[in-house]
């Protein structure tokens, strides 16, 4: 990543700076409220290599040998394109195991050019497996006479688009440039200090401490680097990863945000930072869901919440109006706000339905809380009106409201017919008596007003010739 004429430059100074070392030292004790920390190779946690064209072709099987378990590899810059060995690099890297990363050197003078360096980046790595951190390498001499403003607005816009494109952006430059011009910015910092200890205060999470390193398999000089921060568990193939105290998803490496994602038969759905909502209510393009889990997971099915019984479906979704539910039940839901309804009778495009106090459709005969026993289709639910219905043998009659009849009852086909006052089912070949008049009714249930005939009056006997009648 550093020129090479830099590193000649490097060991040329090398006599100078053991001269002057002895001085700042000095300097440094006298110096009231200033300390840097050295951080050396032991608390590192990784070791790994970053390349470009100048390191030739490599034989990557051999990388691995030599304890290196991550390389950043130059995708190139806007001056000179794409590194002509951006794609055997990347595909060699990827197929020895390693942690790839990679980093575009930049030239951009103001935020417009570094966006379109961060957008013409985007289009570079697409087709690759990027594993590790996306580097943005601030080192060109047109960066030297720019101010700390203006390098930090080219950082953050740079490092904007790459966060927005799933990736994890990460500063790079050399140790005395993020202290005298860079200075503290928002991502993490790939800090260049050829020494044996990086003296910086800033926080790295990488160091780039030679570019002399031997490396089997790479026929050339290689930067080396010790690594700080675990992005291992930062960046992951697939599945969540910890964001302080958030949670975001990763797909092929590639941070996802706003919308859903689907993990182990569930369902979560990602704000627009990436952050997977939780124990909360929301609304997304196609309706209402709550979050109760403390993963954040879309919960499906029936489920209560604050005494209130919702159902969603098998894509988290909220249910409204009637429901089939998984257990086959149908059920109503409030349009406004999805509350299960419950004991209550509802009208629905034009049909009466009658849910019990489970919340559930009825069908059949049905004594709803009214009182009044009503017939619901078997098939639909629907209430049946102005019918007569036979029911496990038995027959009833259901008025104009629906409701079921008693007594003596005019049916729709303009029959009497006589139902029992307790049951309401029908009676045959029976004599009742209602208000007072009696009632025949027929084997087929229908009743007639009973006649009773009065016995014939007898007639007087005649009398005998010659006789007087008495």
């Amino acid at each position: 990543m550093i020129k090479y004429k830099k590193a000649l430059l490097h060991r040329l100074n090398r006599g100078v700076k053991q001269i002057t070392a002895l001085s700042l030292a000095g300097m440094l004790a006298f110096a009231p409220g200033l300390r840097v920390e050295a951080v050396g190779a032991g608390s590192s946690i990784a070791r790994g290599i970053d390349v470009s064209k100048h390191n030739l072709g490599i034989d990557w099987s051999q990388v691995p040998s030599s304890g290196v378990s991550f390389v950043f590899v130059k995708a190139g810059s806007t001056n000179s394109g794409v590194d002509p060995y951006f794609d055997v690099n990347m595909r060699g890297a990827n197929s020895a195991g390693l942690r790839t990363g990679v980093y575009l050197y930049s030239y951009a003078t103001n935020v417009e050019e570094a966006k379109n360096e961060a957008n013409q980046l985007i289009q570079w790595i697409g087709n690759y497996t990027v594993s590790y951190p996306v580097v943005y390498d601030v080192e060109a001499p047109c960066h030297k006479n720019m101010s700390q403003a203006q390098l930090q607005e080219m950082i953050n816009a740079f490092c904007s688009i790459v966060e927005a494109n799933g990736y994890y952006p990460v500063v790079y430059s050399s140790r005395n440039m993020f202290r005298d011009k860079i200075g503290n910015v928002g991502y993490d910092k790939w800090v260049a200090q050829y020494a044996d200890a990086l003296e910086y205060d800033g926080g790295a999470a990488f160091w780039q401490h030679t570019s002399h390193g031997s490396v089997a398999g790479i026929p050339t000089r290689v930067d080396m680097n010790y690594q700080f921060k675990d992005y291992s568990s930062i960046i992951v193939a697939d599945g969540f990863a910890a964001r302080g105290d958030q949670t975001v998803f990763y797909a092929g490496y590639r941070m996802q945000r706003n919308g859903w994602v689907n993990w182990q038969d569930n369902k979560y759905h990602l704000d627009e930072s990436g952050f997977v909502q939780k124990g909360c209510w929301f609304e997304d393009e196609t309706g209402r869901y709550f979050l109760a889990t403390e993963d954040g997971h879309a919960l499906c099915d029936a489920v209560t919440i604050e005494g209130q019984d919702y159902y969603f479906d098998a894509n988290g979704v909220m249910q409204r109006g009637l429901v089939t539910r998984s257990d086959g039940n149908v059920c109503y839901y409030d349009p406004a706000t999805g509350a299960m309804q419950r004991n209550v009778a509802m009208t629905i495009e034009g049909q009466d339905y009658y849910f019990d106090a489970n919340g559930v459709m009825q069908r059949g005969l049905v004594t709803r809380s009214d009182g009044n026993v009503c017939y619901y289709d078997p098939a639909t639910g629907a209430m049946q009106r102005n019918v007569a219905v036979t029911v496990e043998g038995q027959d009833y009659c259901f008025d104009a409201n629906g409701v079921m009849q008693r007594g003596l009852v005019t049916r729709p086909d303009g029959n009497v017919c006589y139902y029992d006052p307790a049951t309401g089912a029908m009676q045959r070949n029976v004599t009742v008596t209602v208000d007072g008049t009696n009632y025949t009714v027929d084997g087929n249930g229908v009743a007639t007003v009973e006649v009773i005939e009065e016995p014939a009056e007898a007639a007087a006997p005649e009398a005998a010739e010659g006789e007087a009648v008495q």
